[in-house]
């Protein structure tokens, strides 16, 4: 059903001349020529005019008669994909191709688009290499087409891994398409309001994209998280003759906002609104629609929910204002804001999730959610789960399985964080598009429902004669996992030699928000190892201190980790000997004649920072040496300045003034000497640090 949604959305351009090739086919005579060119234009305007069932008919009957014509075969499989019959798209995009591999670049992207969405990650990898070896344009095209293939690694690894909810069908379910359940909540009684295009639906025509009744609304009691009772429809004063869906039920409980195509008229295809219905608690029964924001006069400006837009409505050219795309709306749990999806001016393209808030008794303008949720692709379905986060489905971010994935973002209104993919079994390789929870995501018991057209939703064939498949409510609860058991462990060694250095003393510490949380001190035995055991879906850094050697450390993340795993790997921690000699500091510069520290110095100067927070008992010395050229006189003064800069700078960096003292020694202590070149000299300008203590101590003075 995503598929078709998107297609009333999208301006579909192929080329419309006929692509010959040369075959062993019979030539056709000028009768049948003729005729194959009626069917085509037949075809052509079944496929502008969304009538995909009777496109796919003619375009069938077209390619029978001339298997060569490029224009027919990719019309054909374009026709197969809306509708969701990704074997007959992909046999038909190929048949494009053997015509001619040449005529359009995009064909490739679209066969891998079909491929990835039918679970053949393999092939569809090489499809989208294929497109992006063509491909010369770097746009949002070619970098959808990037991010669809990384997607088709990240699915095999997710669906691979233990899957952390159990996902079932609902008994709901009809051979009809059936999606977007949402609660409705009467006393102590729970029910769900979801779309369905099933028999008994208002409208008396037939939705050309399916062979299916027009969608409407149905109300079903829900006895518990896996029984439903009788579903009814909710009758003549919700629903119209036209597409109604997508319904959500404010806080209050008693007003329901939903989606009414066309206006609610049979055959008017421009644009989708969102209504209101009141809920009357002494009849039970929902009120008469009324469009979200008409004011009296029935005017809308179309700057709030419903938007407008100047479309093109005749064959002459001539344009009017008609409704835009505006759909699924869903509140704010305090009622005051509203999410829904619009294709209006000022989105990133596609449908785009954007929202309103209240304003008095109206809802104030709408604005777009941002290009943190939003991609120049299509957002979908926008819900704000208990958690406060937001779900939605798309099929513009990265890491997608195929099709629609579901996506949750932390933040509010127009700021969001990275949208996470929901991960393998609630996204598959096929559209999997809205999602409500009845409990947090966090939470052990955590259940709710999803919409989906993967297959198997129910026991009994699935499929009309032509074939494509439906739209299905399904049921997810976390299932049970046991917990995961994860350690690291290794030996502390010496650097030099390799040699175990016994009696260490290991820290380990998790890193959340940038920040170094404690969390175990393991001291080694006579053989050096130390063990901890972890939490999976963490980053950690562990650090290996021992008496006379200098604090080192290494890093381990666990948030791949799925299973019960022994993460040694090898993490051996390598501590240096503290040598009693100086350690020069390297790239420490000054001007001619100045102690100022210059910029180039920082890096040198931090990574010493580094090691007394490591090894928070160091007291050193710093010292700064000249080269010969000059007094004594002038140079022990400026060595001494420099030294104490250095001082300064680490002082300003968090370590304590106790921990440090300086010394200018001037052209006391070369390195080279006599200094017969430019390099000798400047061997000979250096600043280092000796240690001169293991133990500070806050309440003795160094020496």
């Amino acid at each position: 059903m995503m598929r078709l949604i998107l297609y009333v959305l999208a301006t579909l351009w192929c080329a419309t001349a006929a692509v010959r090739a040369q075959t062993d086919a019979k030539p056709l005579d000028e009768k049948a020529q003729r005729k194959l060119r009626q069917t085509i234009k037949d075809a052509d305007n079944a496929f502008i005019t969304r009538k995909l069932t009777d496109a796919v008919k003619l375009y069938t009957e077209a390619f029978n008669a001339d298997v060569s014509n490029y224009h027919v075969a990719y019309r054909l499989a374009r026709s197969y994909w809306y509708l969701g019959r990704l074997e007959n798209a992909v046999d038909n995009y190929r048949h494009a191709i053997a015509i001619n591999p040449n005529a359009n670049d995009t064909i490739y992207f679209d066969l891998a688009e079909a491929l990835k969405k039918s679970g053949n990650y393999a092939e569809a990898k090489q499809q989208f290499d294929e497109f992006l070896k063509r491909y010369k344009y770097n746009d949002e095209f070619k970098q959808q087409a990037q991010f669809q293939r990384e997607g088709c690694d990240r699915a095999i690894k997710l669906m691979a891994a233990t899957p952390m909810y159990r996902i079932d069908t609902t008994s709901i379910n009809e051979k009809d398409n059936d999606y977007n359940p949402r609660p409705f909540y009467l006393k102590a009684d729970t029910f769900i309001i979801f779309t369905t295009h099933r028999a008994g639906n208002k409208g008396k025509g037939t939705y050309q994209f399916t062979d299916e009744k027009f969608s409407d609304l149905w109300i079903a009691k829900l006895t518990n998280d896996t029984v439903f009772g009788p579903p009814e429809n909710l009758g003549k004063k919700v629903n119209t003759k036209a597409n109604d869906g997508s319904a959500v039920v404010d806080p209050s409980g008693m007003m329901m906002y939903y989606t009414i195509c066309g206006g609610g008229k049979y055959r008017k295809y421009w644009g989708c609104s969102i209504y209101s219905s009141e809920y009357n608690a002494e009849t039970k029964q929902w009120g008469k629609f009324k469009k979200v924001g008409a004011s009296d006069s029935k005017k809308d400006e179309g700057t709030s929910l419903n938007g407008l837009t100047k479309r093109a409505t005749k064959s002459n050219g001539k344009s009017k204002k008609v409704p835009t795309f505006d759909s699924q709306p869903f509140f704010s749990a305090d009622g005051q804001t509203v999410y829904f999806v619009s294709d209006r001016e000022g989105g990133l393209g596609g449908t785009d999730i954007w929202y309103c808030q209240k304003s008095g008794d109206a809802w104030g303008p709408a604005v777009h959610a941002g290009d943190k949720i939003n991609t120049p692709f299509d957002e979908l379905y926008p819900t704000i789960g208990p958690d406060g986060k937001l779900y939605f489905a798309s099929n513009g971010h990265k890491n997608g399985l195929g099709g629609f994935d579901l996506y949750v973002s932390e933040g509010e209104l127009s700021n969001w964080g990275e949208p996470q993919n929901l991960g393998y079994p609630l996204n598959t390789s096929y559209d999997d598009f809205t999602i409500h929870w009845f409990l947090p995501e966090s939470d052990e018991n955590a259940f709710g429902f999803i919409t989906s057209d993967r297959p198997n939703a129910m026991p009994h064939d699935r499929k009309s004669s032509l074939g494509f498949g439906r739209d299905d409510i399904w049921r997810f609860r976390k299932a049970y996992k046991p917990p995961i058991k994860i350690t690291v462990h290794g030996t502390v060694r010496n650097y030099g030699n390799k040699q175990v250095i016994p009696f260490a003393t290991v820290t380990l510490y998790k890193i959340l928000d940038n920040k170094l949380i404690p969390v175990d001190t393991f001291k080694t035995a006579q053989d050096g190892r130390y063990e901890f055991p972890l939490e999976s879906g963490f980053d950690y850094k562990i650090v290996g201190n021992a008496y006379e050697y200098l604090a080192n450390e290494v890093f381990v993340s666990t948030k791949d980790v799925t299973e019960s795993a022994d993460l040694e790997r090898d993490i051996d921690i390598y501590l240096e000997r503290i040598k009693i000699e100086p350690y020069v500091l390297q790239n420490i510069y000054y001007d001619f004649d100045k102690w100022d520290l210059r910029p180039e110095s920082e890096a040198e100067l931090n990574r010493l920072v580094k090691i007394m927070n490591d090894n928070p008992g160091l007291v050193i010395q710093i010292g700064s040496h000249t080269d010969t050229n000059g007094s004594e006189e002038y140079n022990r003064p400026l060595a001494d300045k420099r030294a104490r800069s250095v001082v300064d700078y680490l002082v300003k960096a968090g370590i304590e003034r106790g921990r440090l003292s300086s010394f200018g020694y001037g052209e006391s202590q070369p390195l080279i000497y006599p200094e017969m070149s430019e390099a000798d000299e400047q061997a000979n300008r250096r600043t280092e640090f000796r240690i001169l203590s293991l133990d500070y101590d806050k309440k003795k003075k160094p020496q």
